[in-house]
């Protein structure tokens, strides 16, 4: 059985290598990357959460609480990235805590998610992404601009809120949840309509990791890939144990959780990054590293579950 896992976690990572080697090779063009991408975000992300929602009846208010769960987790992220960098440049500053917070849901987990846990778990994980992506889509960058700025102009309120507003799987996230709290049932004939777009998605995310790959291991980037990443996976066993021994959900919906907590970086950090004045090319390795030490992880948590 637990061969039947790591096939099914192998062809996952197939799909991302698959996607590494065409970009290498040329047979598509450099910036197909940011093209999947924009798929992934407009298209195949937002019709996976409306048949993932669609597959539940419905939704209990204290499921509420697992939106406030995934933004006070990326919070505490960026603390501790804080504290870690207290006495560092403000270019180290952003790069810890745009790093540390967020987690690569929608792009990586979800498609886990699908593959091996039922349609509780795919909710369980949108609805945990929904605070997780008020932070990790402008939240984290509109903080840290200012963390770090000696400008004294506050935050830019207005172009926070159309970051927001304007992200399609974030918008999607919120219309689903409160469709599902007011027990309001989502159509058979709109669920058949956006299946198809929504059973890309798994192979439309991993194609996307691998053609988004980066990798740059310079001599420079070792020590602060490793303190980092040591980090943020000691948060996460943290979490895990928390979540799973604490949290008055489910046992699947424990389990989803555990495994999101192991999740890469978000994928949008390093382009904040950047735009932080902090080093862009060390973020992109960290993402990657990252996505690799969470396929390794959550495959193992799979098999651990019993998940087959």
């Amino acid at each position: 059985k637990m061969a039947a896992v790591l096939l099914r976690a192998a062809s996952l990572a197939f799909v991302m290598v698959l996607g590494i080697l065409l970009k290498k090779t040329g047979i598509v063009e450099q910036n197909a990357g940011e093209v999947i991408k924009k798929l992934l975000i407009n298209l195949t992300l937002p019709a996976a959460i409306i048949v993932n929602f669609a597959a539940i009846p419905s939704i209990q208010s204290s499921f509420l609480f697992l939106a406030f769960l995934g933004m006070a987790l990326d919070i505490v992220g960026m603390v501790v990235g804080a504290w870690m960098t207290k006495k560092e440049t403000p270019e180290k500053k952003a790069l810890y805590m745009l790093e540390l917070p967020a987690y690569n849901i929608g792009t990586f987990c979800i498609p886990f998610v699908q593959s091996f846990l039922p349609g509780i778990g795919s909710v369980s994980a949108c609805i945990f992404d929904v605070g997780n992506s008020v932070i990790c889509t402008g939240g984290s960058y509109a903080f840290v601009s200012e963390y770090i700025s000696k400008s004294k102009n506050g935050m830019d309120y207005r172009q926070f809120a159309k970051r927001l507003l304007t992200s399609p799987p974030l918008m999607t996230y919120v219309v689903m949840f409160a469709m599902s709290l007011c027990k309001i049932k989502i159509p058979e004939q709109v669920v058949t309509f956006v299946s198809p777009i929504a059973n890309a998605n798994a192979f439309i995310a991993m194609m996307m990791l691998g053609l988004l790959f980066r990798f740059e291991m310079k001599k420079a980037y070792i020590k602060e890939i490793f303190r980092l990443l040591g980090m943020r996976y000691i948060l996460a066993v943290l979490f895990s144990i928390g979540i799973y021994f604490l949290l008055p959900y489910d046992l699947v919906i424990r389990q989803t959780l555990v495994l999101v907590c192991f999740g890469p970086t978000s994928a949008i950090a390093p382009a904040y990054t950047g735009m932080c004045g902090g080093d862009e090319g060390l973020a992109s390795c960290i993402n990657s590293v990252s996505i690799i030490i969470s396929m390794i992880v959550m495959t193992g948590l799979i098999g651990s579950f019993g998940l087959f």
